[in-house]
C-alpha cells in the first residue's frame, strides 16, 4: 500500500492535489464509474452485452461431458475511442511572488479551470452515456404534476430497464441524470405529496441534458468506465500509484484517494522572471454495459 505524504516540497504537487480534490467533489460522475489508468490512449468499445439473450440458452444442469451453458454475446459491435490531452495555461511574474499574491492567484487560476473541466466532462460523459445507451425506453411516462407521477414514472422506468423483449436484463436501474430544472421539480413533487420515501431512483442535476430528458443508468454494474491517463513526470499521484502493489494510494489516515486525474508542470521559459503553469486531462469514456442505460428523450 501507498501512503500519500501529508505535504510536499514541490508546489506542482501540492497544485494538483488541491485541484484533484476539488475536481471529484465538483464531477461526481468520477466517483460513479470505474477508472482505468491507459497507458495508450486509445480503447475500443466492444458493445458485447447489446443483445445477448438472443443468441443464449437457458441455464442447465452439468452432467459427465456436459458443460454449463456458455453465455454468448454475439456478434459485438465496435466503437473506437481515445483520450485527448485537454486543458490551460497560466503565465506568472517573479513579482506576484515578491507582493505575496502567487499562491492566491494560483488558486484562482485551478479554480477555473477545473470549473472549466467540469463543465466539459460532464457534457462528454452524459453525451457518451446517452449514445451508448441501449435500453429501450418506455413511451408513455406522465407529464409531473404531483409526487404520484413522479412513482408512477419510477414503475415503468424501473420495469423498462428490468425487462427488455419479455426477458430479464440482470440490470435495476438506481440513478437518473436529468435537466437541473426537472430534478428539482421533482423532489418538489414528492416533497409536497410526501412521497420522498417512496422514491427509488437518485435524481442527479445536470446543466447539459435538456429538460424533459433523462439518462437512467444502473451504476452499481459499472455500465462504463472512464479511461485516463496521468503521466508519473506531471503527476505525483500517478507515480505513487505506479509504486503501490494494489494500485490505490492512501492518506496516513489509511483513507483511499481517488485515481489521479489530474496533470501539472511548471516551466521556466526564456523570458526574465516568467513561469509557466499547465494543467491537463487526459481521459474518455468506455460503455461496456450499453443495456444498463436508458434514454429517454
Amino acid at each position: 500500500m501507498q501512503v500519500l505524504p501529508l505535504a510536499y516540497e514541490e508546489r506542482a504537487h501540492n497544485l494538483e492535489i488541491y485541484a484533484q480534490k476539488r475536481l471529484f467533489q465538483r464531477l461526481t460522475i468520477l466517483n460513479d464509474l470505474p477508472i482505468n489508468q491507459n497507458e495508450t490512449g486509445e480503447f475500443t468499445n466492444y458493445l458485447a452485452s447489446a443483445n445477448p439473450d438472443e443468441v443464449t440458452g437457458n441455464p442447465i444442469t452439468t452432467t459427465e461431458g456436459v458443460d454449463f451453458t456458455e453465455i454468448d454475446f454475439g456478434l459485438p459491435s465496435e466503437k473506437r475511442g481515445t483520450t485527448r490531452p485537454k486543458g490551460f495555461m497560466f503565465k506568472t511574474s517573479d513579482r506576484l511572488e515578491r507582493l505575496g499574491r502567487l499562491d492566491s492567484t494560483l488558486q484562482i487560476f485551478l479554480n477555473k479551470s477545473v470549473g472549466r473541466f467540469v463543465n466539459y466532462y460532464d457534457e462528454v460523459f452524459l453525451n457518451s452515456m446517452m449514445t451508448g445507451a441501449g435500453a429501450t425506453a418506455p413511451g408513455d411516462l406522465a407529464q409531473v404534476t404531483d409526487g404520484f407521477d413522479v412513482i408512477e414514472n419510477e414503475y415503468k422506468i424501473v420495469d423498462a430497464l428490468e425487462f427488455q423483449n419479455g426477458e430479464d436484463t440482470g440490470f435495476t436501474p438506481t440513478r437518473v441524470y436529468a435537466n437541473r430544472a426537472d430534478v428539482l421539480n421533482i423532489n418538489i413533487a414528492l416533497g409536497k405529496s410526501d412521497l420522498k420515501d417512496d422514491s427509488v431512483l437518485e435524481y442527479v442535476p445536470s446543466t447539459k441534458i435538456a429538460s424533459g430528458k433523462m439518462l437512467v443508468a444502473d451504476m452499481d454494474a459499472a455500465p462504463a468506465s472512464i479511461e485516463k491517463y496521468t503521466n508519473p513526470k506531471y503527476s505525483i499521484l500517478s507515480a505513487l500509484e505506479a509504486e503501490s502493489d494494489t494500485g490505490r494510494v492512501y492518506t496516513e489516515a489509511g483513507n483511499i484517494v481517488p485515481p489521479s486525474f489530474i496533470n501539472i508542470k511548471i516551466s521556466e521559459p526564456e523570458e526574465p522572471e516568467r513561469t509557466n503553469y499547465f494543467v491537463w486531462t487526459e481521459a474518455g469514456l468506455n460503455i461496456v454495459e450499453p443495456r444498463a442505460l436508458m434514454y429517454i428523450q
